[in-house]
């Protein structure tokens, strides 16, 4: 049984214990490498947003990584950031189709987009885990493992996203303030809506705009400030949700060393199980391995193949060679001589 989201928190909590400067430093560097990317390339169209991914996916890749490692307590350092590059196109796939399939379900009024954002989420931890399989596979994997699960990790997301609520607001109440400010500059004595920022601009304005650009100050503020306590703290119980979740469906299979096709996550798997030609198959009743009856079972009942092929074979006995109480009788299963007969000495 999963833990609940309280404890999740808790646990990524005390995970982060004695971490945390290491932890929003490594969110503020990788804050700061993705800034400066896509500041100098960004502004080339098309080819700079190519540049920009492939730079941007290792980076978040790795970040994923290095909160994965937090939440196991294994006190990764600061280059652990750039783990993503040494698996660089298969964590640039990982990225780029976890991208793209989230958009194109988003073209579907959003929801459905947001829904696989959540069956996707385990992917990167999944390619952290095993390092042989595909960027396709593990998103396949990731979906598998969040059926049943996706409101769960909602209701966790939700909690973090409910501390961004004051500051967001306080950015709202400054644009409509900056729009105001601007509206109540317009000077209409001229039959014209021209902005004179020298001579128009009255008290009120000035008022509203002062206000505003402070409201928006703070609020960016506060979101920073936000964040640099949030998404380490976010990231690291969405590495225990993942453990969790991993734990919780590798027990549930109590088959699991014995069935090549269920993955270490309990669930089948699409990557490494081969499909069985037979399956579909329909055997009559007595019929199949899975069917075989022991021919010497009084009565008649199916016997498990192991304990049939332990069995020595008992010999079949005529019932003309054998007594009331079933046992042959002495010398009756001798073949007698025939006469000889005269005219052969002839």
């Amino acid at each position: 049984m999963m833990m609940t989201n309280a404890q999740i928190r808790r646990t990524a909590k005390d995970s982060l214990r004695g971490s945390w400067g290491l932890a929003i430093g490594v969110i503020l560097l990788n804050y700061l490498l993705t800034t400066v990317v896509g500041s100098v390339v960004g502004w080339i169209p098309f080819i700079g947003w190519i540049a920009i991914y492939f730079v941007e996916a290792p980076l978040a890749v790795g970040l994923v990584w290095f909160f994965l490692a937090i939440s196991r307590k294994d006190k990764p350092e600061v280059s652990y950031l750039f783990s993503g590059f040494r698996s660089y196109w298969r964590t640039l796939a990982a990225y780029v189709l976890v991208s793209l399939f989230i958009f194109l379900w988003s073209l579907l009024l959003i929801v459905p987009g947001i829904i696989k954002m959540f069956s996707y989420s385990q992917t990167f931890m999944i390619l952290r885990d095993n390092p042989n399989i595909s960027a396709l596979d593990a998103i396949t994997e990731s979906r598998h493992m969040m059926d049943g699960y996706k409101g769960k990790f909602f209701g966790l997301s939700l909690y973090f996203l409910l501390w961004y609520i004051i500051p967001i607001i306080v950015l709202i109440i400054g644009m409509i303030l900056l729009m105001g400010s601007i509206f109540a500059g317009y000077d209409y004595s001229y039959g014209y809506s021209m902005y004179d920022m020298s001579t128009s601009m009255s008290m009120m304005s000035g008022g509203l705009f002062a206000g505003g650009l402070i409201m928006v100050i703070l609020g960016g503020l506060a979101s920073l400030g936000i964040s640099l306590y949030v998404m380490p703290y976010m990231m690291t119980a969405c590495g225990v949700f993942y453990d969790d979740l991993t734990n919780t469906l590798y027990t549930a299979n109590d088959n699991f060393d014995n069935d090549p096709d269920i993955s270490p996550y309990g669930v089948p798997s699409d990557f490494n199980a081969a499909e069985d030609p037979f399956e579909n198959d329909q055997h009559p009743d007595g019929f199949g391995p899975n069917d075989e009856k022991d021919p010497f079972d009084e009565a008649n009942t199916t016997a498990p193949a192991d304990e049939v092929h332990q069995k020595e074979a008992k010999p079949v006995i005529p019932p003309e060679f054998t007594t009331p109480e079933g046992e042959p009788e002495i010398g009756e299963s001798k073949e007698e001589k025939p006469e000889d007969d005269p005219s052969d000495k002839k």
